[in-house]
């Protein structure tokens, strides 16, 4: 995968995964507002899903931490913990979906924190601005889809 800033030339595949199973396609016509942040789509031939609930950025001890930066990551660490727990790292995960109360404050504070967390094998995204979690605390919630790698045929 090429680095942030950059992408694919449009039409084009990119195989990620030691194993060749997941393949980035970057559809010819579709506008990126942010080039190589995330892939636009990703084809995976494994039919396994792990769907990850919603992360909080709680500790173990049910600790909330302040701030845009510190919750993201913070949410990635427990994002981290639930992968651990199926066998799957952060390049397994191919969508995710973030909900935030402060869009300006999470592209300013917490995008590297998120993004940046899973190198050169960018999962698609879904970025949204809602009215409130359910602590009003909580800054960021994200929920992700991992899939292994392995061809099943």
């Amino acid at each position: 995968m090429p680095p942030v800033g950059t992408t694919p030339n449009p039409g084009s595949t990119v195989t990620v995964g030691g194993f060749g199973v997941h393949k980035i396609v970057m559809p010819e016509g579709v506008f990126e507002p942010v080039k190589g942040l995330y892939s636009q789509v990703i084809e995976t031939r494994s039919p396994v899903r792990y769907e990850i609930a919603g992360s909080l950025a709680y500790d173990a001890d049910g600790q909330l931490p302040e701030g845009m930066a510190a919750q993201c990551q913070a949410v990635m660490r427990n994002i981290d913990l639930s992968l651990q727990a199926v066998g799957m790292t952060p390049a397994n995960v191919v969508r995710m979906r973030i909900y935030t109360l402060d869009m300006d404050l999470f592209l300013k504070e917490g995008i590297g924190a998120v993004f940046g967390h899973f190198g050169e094998t960018r999962p698609t995204s879904t970025l949204v601005q809602i009215v409130r979690l359910a602590n009003p605390k909580m800054l960021v919630e994200i929920d992700a889809t991992a899939a292994p790698f392995g061809d099943p045929a």
